[in-house]
């Protein structure tokens, strides 16, 4: 075994990671951040983040200290292999094996749950939601024009697909970050589509301009393929779960919270998205 060899097998990972890592294959580590790195396998990401953080929809988390370890030697590019459950990792004179097989399972798919217009009304967490400054504080609206094609959307009728089809046209890929604000905000438009209704009309049409458009970033990409197979990361499926139902103030709050942490504006982006696909299901 090459020197200074670490060999990982605490830690938790994504169901999703199975439509990803299903047959031996090689990839390579594709960015480093100051507390995670994502690798690339079969052009779809896989987020190494540490234990104690929610974990990605395309996510592994590990301890800590193996991940601080894995950070220092690490760099992008490096070559990766998955081969028979565990991960490998070569740097210059290391070898970095993550157990995967090891690994407890978190289940990050999305349920789909009955919901009420007066459930939503007097739901806690949706009324936190409503409290939050959108405008000011999330990237997504940058006009009068988008504002007007917000609320076209929630009111649409007889017209639900074209609208549907201008919002996914103009929001994919717009703005800045790993996740640009208005992929975020579509994100949060299907979750809710997902969860609380029986049209896939968002899906469907994002579904169909992903296979055209490539303008967004790779980052982006992996949580709209999670999203579109009905995955989400770990503090999205909590508070979703959340708004069909009664929630304890403290729980709620503890739950946007755990949401607008994420990333710099991505999780506001995406409470935008929720808020404005709920605003349309309580208009049936």
């Amino acid at each position: 075994m090459i020197s200074n060899s670490l060999e990982i097998e605490y830690g938790v990972k994504s169901n999703y990671l199975p439509h990803i890592l299903y047959e031996n294959s090689v990839g390579n580590i594709h960015s480093v951040f100051q507390t995670s790195f994502n690798l690339v396998f079969h052009d779809q990401l896989v987020h190494v983040g540490s234990l104690g953080t929610p974990v990605s929809a395309f996510g592994v988390n590990i301890p800590g200290n193996s991940l601080q370890q894995l950070l220092n030697r690490i760099s992008a590019g490096n070559s990766v292999r998955y081969e028979d459950g565990k991960i490998m990792i070569d740097t210059s004179n290391h070898e970095v094996k993550i157990k995967l097989d090891k690994l407890s399972e978190v289940d990050l798919r999305l349920s789909h749950l009955p919901i009420d217009r007066v459930d939503v009304k007097n739901n806690e967490i949706f009324r936190l939601i409503n409290q939050i400054d959108f405008l000011g504080d999330s990237g997504v609206i940058q006009s009068a024009k988008e504002s007007s094609l917000l609320n076209e959307f929630i009111s649409a009728q007889s017209d639900h697909k074209k609208v549907i089809k201008a919002i996914i046209e103009h929001f994919f890929g717009r703005g800045i970050g790993l996740t640009p604000s208005g992929d975020d905000f579509i994100s949060g438009l299907i979750m809710v589509e997902s969860c609380f209704s029986d049209d896939s009309s968002c899906r469907e049409e994002l579904s169909e301009f992903l296979s055209r458009h490539s303008s967004t970033t790779d980052v982006s990409r992996s949580y709209y393929q999670c999203l579109l197979n009905g995955y989400v990361s770990e503090s999205f499926k909590h508070l979703l779960n959340n708004l069909s139902g009664t929630v304890e103030i403290a729980k709620a709050r503890r739950l946007v919270k755990n949401v607008t942490n994420y990333g710099h504006t991505s999780g506001i982006d995406t409470l935008f998205g929720i808020q404005v696909a709920l605003k349309k299901l309580m208009q049936k």
